[in-house]
């Protein structure tokens, strides 16, 4: 399918997700370089929640390993930001917490420096509580500055409705309905797990600033055991079995045309979850049928779920009819 490149709106989102990393590791390096001399060789880089050190390192591993994970969160939610550019709602999202995760890690790796300056004894250093609460406070601020930035507009649409012999479900001018089914997940959850447990163990071993990418990742993916996909006069719904959100909504007025495949989440999206390629994105939760809708912008979006083919004739059906709607027809 031919890829689409983002629109104005996508791009601007994209900087949201790339800017503070890029910002936090040049706060970061400025900050060690002024203070390099002022620093002990061995780091307290770690402090407990009393407000004491109880981690420790040299001053060059520390350094690559908060840029390391500065540079991670950029990578990482920039190209997120950059494959769900055909899901905006998604892509809001990811492009706000990518930023707020990069302005939180910063802020504290900057702290840890300058409560490291001028001390003689590592075991020594001590941090309030009030960087903490004002790190926190700045992340907000950003999550809430970048939610605005970002924008509600939708990308142009680009391709026509369905195609005449596309399967609809019969309905009357007058009658509505809905299709919903729940899919299921194995790797997921246990995946999740075990990337949530090493984020435990990073946490206690090493600091749980280079910790926090890991828990971030791992903890939503042990919850994802499933999710309720449902298609009705509002699109295509994908909500998370056991929590109300995240909620991925595409309206009809997106769907150009509907239809049904066999997806293998290792050899068509490389993996599992939500699941973005070039030209394609989607919820990716199992092998098997997926309703498979091709959207205005020209690219695909897939959920694996059993009765695909009935829930792509009911959007079919309904999008023509949001079409002629909006005609005036």
């Amino acid at each position: 399918m031919p890829q689409s490149q983002p629109s104005p709106v996508s791009a601007r989102r994209i900087l949201v997700a790339l800017i503070p990393p890029a910002l936090a590791a040049a706060a970061v390096l400025a900050t060690y370089l002024s203070f390099r001399d002022r620093l002990p060789d061995r780091m307290a880089v770690h402090i407990g929640g009393g407000g004491n050190a109880d981690g420790f390192s040299g001053q060059g591993s520390f350094l690559a390993t908060a840029l390391g994970v500065l540079a991670g969160d950029g990578v990482l939610f920039g190209a997120l930001a950059y494959w769900m550019r055909t899901t905006p709602g998604v892509q809001r999202v990811l492009a706000v917490v990518g930023g707020a995760i990069a302005v939180l890690t910063g802020w504290l790796i900057t702290a840890v420096l300058l409560a490291n300056t001028d001390v003689t004894d590592a075991s020594s250093v001590t941090m309030p509580g009030t960087q903490a609460v004002l790190a926190f406070a700045a992340t907000a601020v950003y999550a809430a500055v970048g939610w605005l930035i970002c924008g509600r507009a939708e990308e142009a649409e680009t391709v026509s409705g369905p195609a005449a012999d596309a399967a609809r479900l019969t309905l009357g001018d007058s009658e509505t309905a809905g299709w919903t089914r729940v899919a299921g997940s194995r790797v997921l959850p246990v995946t999740g797990v075990l990337v949530a447990a090493a984020g435990v163990v990073v946490g206690f071993t090493t600091g749980w600033v280079p910790a926090l990418p890991l828990l971030v990742t791992g903890l939503p993916m042990a919850l994802l055991t499933g999710a309720r996909v449902t298609a009705d006069r509002r699109g295509i719904t994908v909500t998370p079995s056991l929590t109300p959100w995240p909620r991925l909504n595409v309206p009809l007025e997106r769907i150009a045309e509907a239809g049904h495949r066999t997806v293998n989440p290792v050899r068509d999206f490389g993996g599992w979850g939500y699941r973005a390629r070039p030209g394609a994105s989607g919820i990716v939760l199992r092998s098997g049928d997926a309703i498979s809708a091709r959207l205005t912008t020209g690219s695909e979006f897939v959920v694996t779920v059993d009765d695909a083919a009935t829930a792509a004739a009911l959007l079919n059906t309904l999008a023509e009819r949001e079409r002629r709607t909006a005609a005036g027809g």
